[in-house]
Parts: structure tokens; sequence; C-alpha cells
């Protein structure tokens, strides 16, 4: 497999990392793949469809998915006060150091709850630890506080490790070009990719190609590109205040025509109408 698509960074001090979702609305997420562990817990409500390689699961509260390293999975979700997820995100780096034997020789098996009856209690407690985690990020930044979050972190992994470890025979469905376009698509998509020419490069005909991507991930490398595209823009919509101008020119749209049409097609709403919801919800969260 080619070089991790996404890259995550983590605080070396930590074995994981911990994302509680923000009330933003709509949010998908396109197919992707990384080497971390990813746990994904529905805290509130029903979130919407997760896809994980070619499995798609219905989101409801109380479930755990623990996605294994460098299975391609994606999210079409809607993130409101009624329904949370959070996200945590175990450092593969950090397993293959502390437990060598583990990674080596098993994955992690727990979707939406467990199989045995046995694991119930197991169950409870990563539920248990993965709340406290994510309450005690919010909390003050000293030693004690630290030292708290990391001892959780490490007791978190010890009851996967303990419960969920199963012999290691989860494999990709996904064939090795598929993961090697997606990781071309993410690596360039600020750029001009003339799709016809990649087809070229993998020697299939363009006809051939969009068949085949669509095979896999349900839909064609053009749509796949665009979603790709507005799930970046969206990204810095939140996090900056480029103008759309920069924006559509940072994440490969020709033009603001085409970044408007598909924004608004994939979230009802227009880019300024998002930006306006975005500053909304900071200045309620933020409010005193």
């Amino acid at each position: 497999m080619t070089t991790p698509m996404e890259l995550l960074e983590f605080d070396y001090t930590n074995p994981i990392k911990c994302i509680y979702h923000r009330p933003i609305g709509k949010k998908y997420v396109v197919p992707h793949w990384h080497e971390a562990i990813e746990i994904c817990y529905v805290a509130k409500g029903h979130p919407g469809t997760m896809y994980i390689e070619d499995e798609e699961y219905q989101l409801n509260q109380g479930d755990i998915y623990v996605i294994n390293s460098r299975l391609i999975h994606s999210f079409d979700t809607v993130i409101n006060d009624g329904s949370r997820i959070i996200t945590i995100l175990i450092n593969y780096d950090w397993l293959r150091h502390s437990l060598p034997k583990t990674v080596r020789k098993k994955n992690f098996e727990l979707i939406k709850a467990p199989k045995k009856d046995s694991q119930m209690t197991a169950f409870h407690e990563l539920t248990a630890l993965i709340n406290n985690i994510n309450d005690f990020q919010c909390h003050d930044t000293s030693e004690d506080n630290h030292l708290h979050q990391l001892a959780m972190s490490v007791e978190l992994i010890s009851v996967l490790v303990k419960n969920f470890a199963v012999d290691k025979q989860v494999t990709s469905d996904i064939p090795e070009v598929i993961s090697q376009i997606i990781a071309e698509f993410h690596a360039d998509y600020q750029n001009d990719i003339q799709l016809s020419d990649m087809a070229k490069e993998y020697s299939y005909s363009y006809a051939y190609f969009s068949k085949f991507f669509k095979k896999y991930l349900g839909l064609s490398p053009k749509k796949y590109l665009t979603f790709l595209r507005i799930q970046k823009a969206a990204e810095l919509i939140e996090k900056t205040d480029d103008k759309f101008t920069m924006i559509v020119a940072e994440t490969g749209f020709p033009d603001e025509k085409s970044f408007y049409s598909a924004f608004k097609d994939r979230y009802h709403q227009t880019p300024l109408e998002y930006r306006k919801h975005i500053q909304n919800l900071t200045q309620t969260t933020v409010a005193p």
C-alpha cells in the first residue's frame, strides 16, 4: 500500500487523539484511510451513515465502531445538538513500539456492539473511558490533569487489547490501485486533475476507469474529486476567514460558479450561509 493518505499528528506524550465533533449540521467525509486505529462512538442520536470498505452501517446512539488500520472508510452524517459523535484515534506508531506482537498478530473486532455476552462489561468500560477522555480534554492543562488523561488513554487501549483483539484476519477488499488513486486525489486535489490522463497512467480507458472506481467506492472518480474539494472547502470555511476566491483557488475548483453550485448541491446552503452558520455556532459556544 502507498504512503498513508491521511497523515495524522499526535501529541508525542499521548497515544490517542479525541475529537468531539461540533454540531455544524451536514458533515460528509469522503472515503479515506490512515494508519491510526479509529474508534467511532455515537454519543447521541442517529447521526447518519458510515461506510467501512464495502459495508454500510446506520449510526445509532451507543454504537462503537473500531476501524482497523488502513481500511477505507467514509461518513455521511448530520451533526447537531441531538446527534453527536466522538472520534478516538490511536497512534499506530505508539502501538507498534509499545505492543509489537499485538500489532503483528492482532486486529480489533468491534462493530456496533460486542458479539459475546462476556464482552459486555468491557464494552461498558470502553464507553465510560471514551466519555471521560472527552470530558477531561476540556479541563485545565495542569500536569495532574495531563497524567490523568494519559492514564485513561492507556487504560482504553488495554481494554481494547484484552477484550476485542482477534487473530489478524481483517483484509481490505479494495484493490491496491484504488488506494493509490485515492492517495493521488488527496495529494493533488488543489490542482487541475485531468481524469482522462489519470486513467491512461493506469493503462485504463476513461470509461473503464470510471466504472472500476465506482464499483468499489459507490461514486465516480469525477464525483469523488468534487466531494473531496467540497469537504476541503468546508474545512477552510470553518477554520479560516479566507475569501471565497482564495478558497476556490486552494481547493482546485475551476471557477467560483462551479464551487458555489457544487457546495450548495452538497450542503443545501451557499458557502456564505454556511460561514454565517459556523460563526453563529462559535459565538453561541463561547458566550458566557
